[in-house]
């Protein structure tokens, strides 16, 4: 590059490849759709303290103790709050319940264009754009971090401006990755420096 100045935000991303994105420490929406591989865990107390972990099968059921399974696949972790809650009412007199979400399933995404390793990935179900950036290892010196596509099924969902987060701390365009979608990293075009970033931290 001209002058030798490293293209700005190159080395946040930059790093080795991994097989897992970690999706521990991330706070759970109460909108996060439920589904195979999570795991939900119950407090009960009152008449009865029990502490059970109850994932989430292959048919998207969980087998409630004494009661027969629940299906929960497809409701959000609040819908499935709430129903657990009804049936610790209604099945255990004098007994309450907390739940929280344990164990997160996971999944496969695609990383592909300008990466420093494209290809296939398993994160966590809560991963996003710029998850899939990290454990992919970074964008190549030529990709784009000012243009960064979400892509399902082909089709273009959004696109997400790393400077707006680097600079600005805008993470909004930084949205979840469902299950097969993948990140496109075209060609870089227009980028700063980080002379000029630091120069110019507003821009």
């Amino acid at each position: 590059y001209k002058g030798g100045l490293e293209p700005f935000g190159d080395d946040v991303f930059a790093g080795s490849p991994t097989t897992v994105a970690p999706g521990t420490g991330i706070p759970v929406p109460t909108a996060y759709t439920l589904g195979p591989g999570d795991v939900l865990r119950v407090q009960l107390w009152g008449k009865e303290n029990q502490n059970l972990e109850l994932p989430i099968s292959r048919d998207g059921s969980i087998s409630f103790p004494d009661s027969g399974p629940m299906n929960l696949a497809g409701l959000s972790f609040e819908e499935a709050r709430q129903q657990i809650r009804k049936r610790v009412s209604e099945q255990y007199i004098g007994v309450e319940a907390a739940v929280t979400l344990g164990e997160l399933r996971s999944m496969r995404v695609f990383v592909l264009g300008e990466a420093r390793n494209p290809g296939s990935y398993t994160v966590s179900s809560l991963s996003t754009i710029t998850n899939a950036l990290h454990v992919s290892g970074g964008v190549k010196q030529n990709g784009s971090l000012r243009n960064v596509q979400h892509k399902s099924n082909g089709k273009l969902v959004g696109t997400l401006d790393l400077y707006d987060l680097l600079l600005k701390g805008d993470s909004s365009a930084d949205t979840r990755l469902p299950q097969g979608d993948a990140t496109f990293h075209p060609p870089r075009g227009k980028h700063a420096s980080k002379a000029d970033a630091d120069n110019n931290p507003d821009t």
